[in-house]
C-alpha cells in the first residue's frame, strides 16, 4: 500500500524568468496541466501562457510529475509562451 506521503513531492520549486521562486506541493500523479493551474493560483499567469521546463526540455501537459521523475527539491523553470502574429 502506498501512503499519501509517498505520493507527495514537497517543496517543488518553480523559477520564473525574473528569478522569483514559487514553492508548490504536488503529487506524483499530477499532470503538468495541473501544475500549471497551481502556478496560476499563485502568480495569476494563465496555463496557456506557461511553458514549464525540466532538465532542459519542455514538459507536456498530459504527462505526470512521475513521468518526468520529479523529486522533492527539483526546480522547474517557467517561461512565457510567445504568441505569433504581427
Amino acid at each position: 500500500m502506498v501512503s499519501q506521503a509517498d505520493n507527495l513531492l514537497s517543496c517543488k520549486r518553480v523559477r520564473t524568468l525574473t528569478g522569483k521562486e514559487i514553492e508548490l506541493d504536488i503529487e506524483n500523479e499530477y499532470k503538468v496541466a495541473q501544475i500549471k493551474e497551481k502556478v496560476e493560483e499563485k502568480e495569476g499567469i494563465p496555463p496557456v501562457q506557461q511553458r514549464l521546463i525540466h532538465g532542459g526540455k519542455q514538459m507536456t501537459d498530459d504527462k505526470t510529475a512521475a513521468d518526468y521523475n520529479l523529486v522533492a527539491g527539483d526546480t522547474l523553470h517557467l517561461v512565457l509562451a510567445l504568441r505569433g502574429g504581427c
